[in-house]
């Protein structure tokens, strides 16, 4: 797979309307990176950021906000998640919604292929799950190492793509005051 930063950007590029809905359970160490992910954008940019953006944290619930997505209408719903895919811990994969059945998503009222299927049904939105390889999913254990530098490089990545495609208001720059000029 290509770098993160350039497969973030491929993710964001190319739509109009675009959900990022992160999901998994923050009382279980690392299955917490995509809700870390979506509250982290949520925090800095707002759930309803944008005309064309939403960013909604689903946790170990991500079915509620089929509701949200459906009245948004995406192009595109970008689903990032912990994911048992066999890789080395912090490991990012894209994984084809087709043939999610084959990859372990642990804490997940229902099944996550069901809710891809249902909402690209209801929708006609494409839809991308970005796994996350965790290292420790115990009950109260911390983020591993390994993952919280996933997750800051994956927000990171985002915020970088999600402005260089319009999807973000622009930062404003402070005017400075106060300074001479020489005449």
């Amino acid at each position: 797979m290509q770098p993160v930063e350039g497969f973030i950007r491929d993710c964001v590029a190319g739509t109009d309307r675009l959900v990022i809905l992160g999901a998994g359970s923050t009382l279980k160490a690392d299955d917490a990176a995509g809700t870390l992910i979506a509250d982290r954008l949520i925090e800095k940019y707002s759930q309803n950021c944008s005309e064309r953006l939403r960013i909604y944290s689903g946790n170990t619930a991500p079915e509620n906000y089929t509701g949200a997505v459906k009245a948004f209408s995406p192009g595109r719903l970008i689903i990032i998640d912990a994911a048992d895919f066999g890789e080395a811990p912090g490991s990012v994969s894209s994984i084809d919604p087709r043939v999610i059945d084959g990859v372990s998503f642990s804490t997940h009222m229902l099944p996550l292929k069901i809710l891809t299927d249902y909402l690209r049904r209801e929708t006609g939105c494409e839809t991308v799950v970005i796994g996350i390889q965790p290292q420790e999913l115990g009950v109260g254990s911390p983020m591993s190492a390994a993952v919280k530098r996933t997750v800051a490089r994956i927000t990171k990545a985002f915020e970088t793509a999600l402005l260089e495609a319009g999807f973000l208001p622009f930062k404003k720059h402070k005017r400075l005051t106060g300074l001479s000029r020489n005449p």
